[in-house]
């Protein structure tokens, strides 16, 4: 009786740890996608044709797909909300 009381509190503190180390990490990608929308919000205005200009010297092209261009715009925003997070906690 003793073993099986032993066994079953191993697997509800393992559970326990396991439902903790979800919750922090859907409290973590919850800040950067919520911090990530912030920066994205800066590149919607006029102004984003100088980056899209740098870019075609950069990458030797006469014209960047939107798409693409959206794409990097997007993964530069999470990676600085990854590691803005990344200091902050």
């Amino acid at each position: 009786m003793q073993l099986h009381r032993t066994v079953e509190n191993g697997y509800e503190r393992a559970y326990c740890n396991m439902m903790s180390d979800v919750e922090m990490q859907d409290a973590k990608d919850d800040w950067i996608e919520a911090r990530a929308e912030e920066l994205l919000k800066n590149f919607s205005n006029d102004n984003d044709w100088q980056i899209v200009e740098l870019l075609k010297i950069k990458l030797e092209s006469k014209s960047i797909d939107a798409d693409i261009y959206n794409q990097f715009i997007t993964d530069m925003c999470y990676s600085q909300a990854k590691a803005e997070y990344n200091k902050r906690f």
